[in-house]
């Protein structure tokens, strides 16, 4: 009989303990990976009953061939996907959907850790920009988009664009920047799995450009697509009027001879109803009797439509007995019962519309239906109403005189050329 030197024995057994292990963890991945794949079906399929149950257009007409293939690559591919990814790819199916209001958030998944890349972008007239950035990372704000995750930014551009449901394809630059942030999205276009840093090649203010790798970070705590915030370059002068305070629901100013209204969200604001606000505007309307009535909805995405009809009475009286202009200011940030205003104040208070085009059409299906599924958690909603503001209506969009699209020069020097252009218009 052979002795083993204590060591020697210690030693064997560690070995075999550790293949035993080894074992064991490769018989549970393949589990593991199983049920993930299993889950990941089961939202699909929750999805997919949900969407031919309760939306608007797919409750009553057979799913389309393209949804349809969508969700046998959904099948076939999630396997090979990350978590991440999967999120971005049934939010690729909310958009075949074909409105804005059919969505699958980015973030928000109990069984998702979603993260993004530490810079925020915005897609001006000139291009991809940063325009603002986590700390440390200051010195990229202004700077532009030359590549991201490999990809050259207008490509990017081109790749989100089946990922982001929407109601017209102004949407696409409201919320195409926006999940070019997520690392699932980022997965998604590329095609390539990121783990650790995100490769960005950025030009700077000076023109010098520079690669960079960018760690992402956790996401934190938000409600959908941010409103525009001013420039955060060092040097810039002060905000102009209408990103100064973005964050009120809604506000008015005199200029001059003009009277000027901002109206951020469709909702009654803490200290006072959208009613008793569109009382004082009337009052004020009528102390001033301005040369043009401007209001602002290029921050509003929405909100309570029911809320309307006090100040469209508003702006209507104002059209039929004052001689003054009315101008709302539309941009691609306009969005749902802020497209209603929109469509209601041009057809009901014939308003002048300016700007850009809103990324929604005069008549829609939207309404937020939300629905959270049942392995993942994510949080979808399902569109399950049509708004037919202005009956027969087929446009796209409302055209906008003038049609004006915010430049990088602009923005970062804190100018507003539109808001300008109307009030210069027939002085």
């Amino acid at each position: 009989m052979r002795i083993f030197p204590r060591r020697t024995l210690s030693s064997v057994c560690l070995v075999l303990c550790l293949a035993a292990a080894g074992q064991a963890k490769a018989r549970a991945r393949p589990k593991a990976q199983a049920e993930r794949v299993a889950g990941w079906t089961s939202d699909l399929d929750a999805w997919l009953a949900t969407l031919t149950k309760e939306h608007y257009v797919w409750k009553k007409t057979p799913l389309s061939a393209a949804l349809r293939e969508a969700a046998s690559r959904f099948r076939r591919d999630v396997a090979g996907w990350s978590d991440e990814r999967a999120l971005a790819e049934l939010m690729r199916l909310s958009a075949l959907a074909g409105d804005g209001h059919t969505y699958v958030l980015p973030f928000g998944a109990a069984k998702v850790a979603s993260r993004m890349v530490p810079l925020r972008f915005y897609e001006f007239e000139d291009g991809l920009f940063v325009i603002d950035a986590e700390p440390g990372l200051e010195q990229w704000i202004g700077a532009r988009v030359v590549t991201l995750a490999g990809l050259p930014a207008d490509e990017l551009m081109r790749r989100i664009r089946p990922y982001v449901a929407r109601d017209n394809d102004e949407g696409v630059l409201w919320a195409g920047p926006f999940l070019l942030r997520f690392v699932g999205y980022l997965e998604a276009v590329s095609g390539r799995r990121i783990t650790e840093k995100v490769p960005a090649k950025l030009q700077s203010r000076n023109g010098a450009e520079e690669t960079v790798d960018l760690g992402p970070v956790p996401v934190p705590m938000m409600r959908g697509v941010p409103k525009l915030i001013p420039s955060r370059l060092p040097a810039a002068p002060p905000p102009p009027l209408y990103l100064r305070d973005v964050g009120r629901t809604f506000w008015f100013r005199p200029l001059g001879d003009a009277l000027y209204v901002q109206f951020n969200q469709v909702m009654d604001a803490p200290d006072e109803t959208l009613a008793a606000f569109a009382e004082r505007l009337s009052s004020e309307i009528g102390k001033r009797s301005p040369r043009v009535l401007v209001v602002d909805v290029r921050h509003n995405n929405g909100g309570n439509l029911g809320l309307l009809d006090p100040l469209i009475a508003v702006l209507s009286r104002f059209t039929s007995e004052q001689p003054g202009r009315l101008v709302v200011l539309c941009g691609r940030n306009t969005f749902s019962a802020a497209q209603v205003f929109l469509a209601r104040a041009e057809h009901e208070a014939r308003a002048q519309i300016a700007g850009e085009p809103s990324s929604s059409k005069p008549n829609f299906v939207g309404e937020e239906n939300v629905v959270v599924l049942p392995w993942s958690g994510a949080m979808a909603s399902i569109s399950n109403r049509y708004h037919e503001t202005i009956p027969g209506d087929q446009r796209q969009w409302i055209e906008p005189l003038p049609l004006l699209v915010l430049s990088s020069v602009d923005y970062f020097a804190n100018a507003d050329p539109l808001l300008d252009a109307v009030l210069a218009s027939d002085r």
